[in-house]
Order: structure tokens, then sequence, then C-alpha cells
């Protein structure tokens, strides 16, 4: 598989992994987004875009694609210098290299399943705004993610990775034993 097949635009990681899910490549996988953060919102992730290998990159957040294809579940990971897709292991041992992480940046994690994240995720981009109202970054080019469904699932939400979470929080250990 090849990144450039599918719609993609920089520092929107949620919104690229909403369009992989609802792809065609993907109908037919079982599907579950992860969200990757911390409660302070600064984690290191190894093996991405634009550091070198040795060095990690500190996001405030990230989200992935995990998709269940023979029996194995592999991770597509846009802003990853990994396999396109990456077996689940792989990824998890690359990317989350420090065993030694003070608990304020090791990483936490959010499980969704795909058709969750796709029938209620709504984002006006707001987040990606400063104090003025311009952009940070510069949006996708495809219309904002909303939905007619009732309830939302915020970016506020999903970021939301205090003891309060609405939404059950997993520490590393804890995806691998469900997963691997």
């Amino acid at each position: 598989m090849e990144k450039t097949n599918y719609k993609y635009t920089k520092n929107y990681c949620e919104e690229n992994v909403w369009q992989l899910c609802k792809h065609p490549d993907f109908q037919s996988l079982d599907k579950k987004v992860l969200v990757i953060s911390n409660i302070s919102k600064n984690c290191p992730f190894w093996a991405h875009h634009p550091i070198p290998e040795r060095n990690p990159v500190w996001w405030d957040y990230h989200v992935v694609l995990m998709a269940r294809e023979n029996g194995r579940w592999r991770v597509y990971d846009f802003d990853s210098t990994l396999d396109f897709p990456s077996d689940l292991g792989t990824y998890f041992n690359q990317t989350f290299q420090s065993e030694n992480l003070p608990e304020a940046t090791a990483p936490l994690f959010k499980c969704f399943t795909a058709s969750h994240f796709t029938d209620y995720f709504f984002s006006d981009r707001s987040h990606m705004k400063d104090a003025s109202g311009n952009w940070i970054f510069t949006p996708p080019s495809w219309p904002n993610i909303e939905h007619a469904l009732g309830n939302k699932l915020e970016m506020k939400e999903i970021l939301d990775f205090s003891e309060s979470s609405q939404h059950e929080v997993l520490l590393l250990d804890e995806l691998k034993i469900s997963y691997l």
C-alpha cells in the first residue's frame, strides 16, 4: 500500500484517519482508531517525520488507524517512517522506545471503533487556530467533518486524558495485552 493513494493533509491526523476509515480499501476490515497523547499533551514518538530516526518527535496528540488483516493487527500512520502499514508489535516497539519516560510524558491511548469514530467525530477545526483566529496549519481541502447523528465526538473530548475522561484511557502495556 502506498500512503499517496489516500487523502492526507499534514498536521490533521484525526481527519486523515477519518478519511482512511471511510475508504473502500478498508470497508471489510475490523478497524480501531487510536488517539495517543497524555496529560501533559507532550508525547514522544520515534520513527516519525521530520526528525532523524534516533530522536523523537514530540506531538501534543496523534491519531492512527489499526486494522486487522488475516488475523493480525496492523497500524496505518501517515507520519511514521515505518512501513505503511506496520505490524502492531513493530509499531509499538519502534514508536514508543523509551521505557523510562516520566509519567507525564508516557503515551496514553484511547481506542474507538472505526464506526463510532466515523459516525460521531466532529471537527470545526477551531483547535487549529490561534487566539486571533488565524490558521496554525493550512487546513485540508475537503470540507469540515460533520454528521447528522445526535451526539458529537469532539476534539476536546477526544483529547481529554484526565481521570474525568468520558472514554477509557489505556497504558501502552494494557493496549499490548489487548491486541498483541
